[in-house]
């Protein structure tokens, strides 16, 4: 699985919506995620794309999935 449909499917699954929903160019702030999903979220890319110190504010500085999905490129 790609990064950006890991992050399609992780949106969708904590915003409660289809991930046809999530608009890839959407900020996060329109998928009423709080606190809590954002963070699940950063831990679990962590873990999955053996990352280290997934700042849960890397979803305010890059506030889209295709935004953050280039961070997530050069991490690599």
């Amino acid at each position: 699985m790609n990064i950006k449909q890991w992050l399609v499917t992780q949106i969708a699954s904590e915003a409660s919506i289809s991930e046809k929903e999530v608009d890839c160019d959407a900020t996060f702030d329109q998928f009423n995620l709080d606190s809590l999903a954002i963070v699940s979220i950063s831990f679990e890319m962590e873990s999955k794309f053996q990352l280290e110190n997934v700042d849960p504010s890397l979803f305010s500085e890059y506030n889209t999935i295709n935004k953050l999905c280039v961070w997530m490129e050069n991490q690599q």
